[in-house]
């Protein structure tokens, strides 16, 4: 489109007579255009035109209303241009005949669909005419008839067309299938009106890829409004009202999220689920085991994803279907090959099933299901040929970064022993920074033989089991590292200086209800790790808890400052937020209320900014006893929720405990007794669990001290305003929006997409009405939503 003040103005010109079959040249504003006969047409013959071509599609019942999506087409009123550009399968047609049926009964609305006939221009253009005519009375009988007279199309046709549209305000046209137009005389013609018409016109161009239109000039000059595959994939509610209601499938809020996560809210995908749940008694088995190698699903994919594609470009997409994300150089090394990262770029264009990754367009991914239907063909090929893929991407990503991606490939290339390595050398950064469920991940899908005998690799797994809360677990673990206690392989990779030390630092980080035994372990551990040990801020944090557990709180304090100083050094950011929240609360007993405040709010600081909050119940515990202490109880209420929460996932009973006495504490002095009395006789049955629960054993002794605090004092808060619920995969997403994580890790750490995170990410926002992200921890953390 012309900018805003050069499209209002009416165009004028020559009309130059051009033959022969070279493609037009642009001359200022004059246009060029010689365009080959129609086939089967005579020159002095006017196309015959399909009347069906001029009219949408039906809307089928069983369509979902995206009304959000319609205001959005509304919004390129002024705008010009309106593109609609996402693979196939994703609605495009269906949201713009849905949006023709209601936008026609207040604004002149005109339909074409294009087909590869429509290359002739002049076949394209009397068409477009004729399509214009039916809402414009201004294009009168003469402008479509010399619009199919003769074999070209000329500049002075396209002026007095652009020029009957002027003044014609609402006046809209939708283009479907652009991306049937190839280079050449039609395309040239269409690039030339977009470039000129008026300011009041709106064009709504759908295609399967972006067209050869002047996108970024008017991107620039804010004259075009974009619809792509974010916008157009499903909602979780738009899945829902699909799958339950019009299809009446009776699905749990559980298998709809699944099936939206598998398809990548990709609407065909849905759809075709459909077909198949529609006949099915085992539904929620069919979700479970539903992907690309579902018949209808596989059809689709093969026909409109695949084949559509030269054999050398199908080739590229089905060796790098082993990179979870791809890269130029990346599948460079993969393919032995070099010019990977234009073939990608060109591919990304025509094929969005293949789409950038990031906003600079280095790094691309494949659809999930389409992933998925290229690694089936590749295994068809054996499996050498996958491991040999996988080689070459485990050592570029080795020296490259990152590691968890050469981790990934050397696993899935058979190289046990240099993932080993590279595992030994990475968990604890990934432990630190939430990531357990990524090194289980690892583990898991080792030999059980390999791991059983290495006992290196059996400690970081009982560290990773325990760090996420599985107790039974990780002390069968543990019982095997005790069995091959002979096997001392010395100072281990991740910086401990033995196995003994190790277990030591794990037995008192995770004494689960034993206070003794914590203390026991934590001067062992203080013993072993040397002063510059990386570990020794664990061990000096497990050691100061133990004292305090013991009413000791002086005694500890020196322990715990130990700890914040050496975890911030060596960046052992578990180790810093519990010793913080636990000075903390040692500063509260010792009557340190300023200092008390200021640790837990760097506590709550270094959780957020590493993405611990799912695990640093010290930290919420030691926020909310001091909120608490301000006579702030109504905010304490809801951190303290949040601890409980946080320990039940942690699952010792000691920070559990604690961090239910407080919350009882506050519910009573709140006024709200009988909730009080059910929280605390869960504290006293956890309790009681304990083989040695330290100075908590006295709690009615504890509960007194505790309502007696400033709390007891205050009025009881008002509740928050209620927000729509959150579905669990969207809450799953919120836990992880509070650390240094990007959509990407998220995605990666919670085995979905990408575009997935970014859809759930949106939603939360929407819910509870902010913008960001730090709005969206602010807004959760007032309602209790955060874990």
């Amino acid at each position: 489109m012309a900018s805003s003040a050069d499209r209002r103005q009416p165009t004028t010109g020559h009309d130059p007579t051009v033959t022969g079959g070279r493609h037009p040249v642009a001359e200022g504003r004059r246009l060029h255009v010689a365009a080959p006969l129609g086939a089967g047409r005579a020159a002095s013959e006017p196309p015959v035109l399909v009347a069906t071509k001029l009219c949408p599609p039906r809307v089928r019942a069983a369509w979902v209303e995206r009304p959000a999506l319609h205001q959005r087409l509304d919004a390129g009123a002024d705008r010009g241009l309106t593109l609609v550009a996402a693979p196939a399968g994703y609605g495009k047609t269906t949201l713009l005949a849905s949006w023709y049926a209601y936008a026609a009964e207040h604004r002149p609305l005109a339909w074409l669909t294009l087909d590869a006939g429509d290359n002739d221009p002049v076949v394209l253009w009397t068409y477009l005419v004729e399509a214009l005519g039916r809402v414009c009375s201004r294009i009168g009988p003469s402008l479509t008839a010399s619009a199919g007279a003769g074999r070209v199309v000329s500049q002075s046709h396209l002026t007095r067309l652009v020029n009957a549209l002027e003044d014609q305000p609402g006046l809209a046209l939708v283009l479907d299938d652009v991306h049937l137009l190839s280079a050449g005389p039609a395309r040239d013609t269409l690039t030339w009106f977009v470039e000129h018409a008026p300011a009041t016109f709106q064009l709504v161009v759908a295609s399967r890829r972006d067209p050869e239109l002047p996108l970024a000039r008017l991107r620039a000059h804010g004259d075009l409004v974009e619809l792509r595959v974010d916008d157009l994939r499903f909602t979780r509610e738009e899945a829902a009202a699909l799958l339950n209601g019009h299809e009446d499938l009776d699905l749990s809020v559980a298998d709809v999220d699944l099936l939206v996560d598998r398809t990548d809210g990709w609407p065909a995908g849905l759809t075709l689920a459909a077909l198949s749940l529609r006949r099915l008694g085992d539904r929620h088995g069919f979700v479970d085991r539903f992907g690309a190698s579902h018949r209808h699903v596989l059809d689709f994919l093969e026909t409109e994803a695949l084949h559509a594609h030269d054999p050398a470009d199908q080739e590229l997409m089905i060796r790098c279907s082993v990179l979870e994300e791809l890269s130029g150089p990346l599948c460079d090394a993969v393919l032995g090959t070099t010019g990977s990262d234009e073939r990608l770029r060109r591919l990304a264009h025509v094929n969005l099933f293949l789409q950038p990754h990031d906003d600079e367009g280095g790094t691309y991914r494949f659809h999930p299901l389409f992933a998925q239907l290229l690694r089936m063909h590749l295994h068809r090929r054996g499996p050498e040929v996958a491991r040999a893929l996988h080689r070459r991407a485990y050592a570029w990503h080795r020296t490259h970064g990152p590691t968890r991606c050469a981790v990934d490939h050397a696993i899935d290339a058979g190289l046990f022993p240099e993932a080993a390595a590279l595992v030994l050398g990475c968990w604890a950064e990934q432990a630190n920074i939430g990531r357990c469920a990524t090194v289980l991940g690892w583990l898991s899908r080792f030999p059980r033989d390999l791991l059983a005998a290495d006992v290196r690799l059996l400690l970081v797994q009982a560290w990773a089991l325990s760090l996420a809360g599985r107790r039974q677990e990780a002390d069968a673990v543990l019982r095997e590292v005790e069995a091959l206690g002979t096997q001392d392989p010395g100072p281990l990779p991740d910086g401990f200086g033995s196995v003994a030390a190790s277990l030591h630092t794990l037995r008192a980080v995770f004494p689960w209800g034993d206070v003794a035994e914590m203390d026991a372990h934590a001067r062992q551990a203080v013993a072993l790790e040397e002063p510059d040990s990386p570990w020794r801020a664990m061990a000096c944090w497990a050691r100061g808890t133990a004292l305090y557990l013991r009413g000791a709180p002086e005694e500890a304090d020196p322990w715990l400052a130990d700890a914040v100083d050496r975890g911030e050094a060596a960046g052992q950011w578990l180790a810093l937020a519990g010793a913080l929240g636990c000075r903390s609360l040692v500063a509260g007993l010792t009557g340190r209320h300023q200092d008390q405040v200021e640790l837990a709010a760097r506590a709550t600081d270094v959780a957020h900014a590493h993405g611990l909050e799912p695990v640093a119940a010290a930290a919420l515990l030691a926020s909310g006893v001091a909120l608490a202490d301000e006579a702030r109880p109504q905010e304490a209420l809801a951190v303290l929720e949040r601890a409980v929460v946080v320990a039940r996932f942690w699952a010792q009973p000691l920070p559990l405990a604690s961090a239910l006495l407080h919350e009882g504490a506050v519910l009573r002095a709140l006024g709200r007794t009988a909730q009080a009395g059910q929280v605390l006789a869960e504290a006293d049955g956890v309790l009681a669990d304990c083989p040695d629960p330290g100075f908590l054993a006295g709690t009615r002794r504890a509960r007194a001290l505790w309502s007696t605090s400033a709390v007891a004092r205050s009025q009881r808060g008002r509740a928050a305003p209620a927000v729509p619920p959150l579905t669990p995969s969207e809450l799953r997403v919120l836990a992880h929006l509070d650390g240094r994580l990007t959509e990407a890790d998220i995605a990666r750490e919670l085995y979905v997409t990408h575009a997935t995170v970014h859809s759930h990410t949106k939603a939360i926002y929407r819910k509870l009405g902010v913008t960001t992200r730090a709005q969206a921890l602010a807004r959760a953390s007032g309602l209790g939503l955060l874990p």
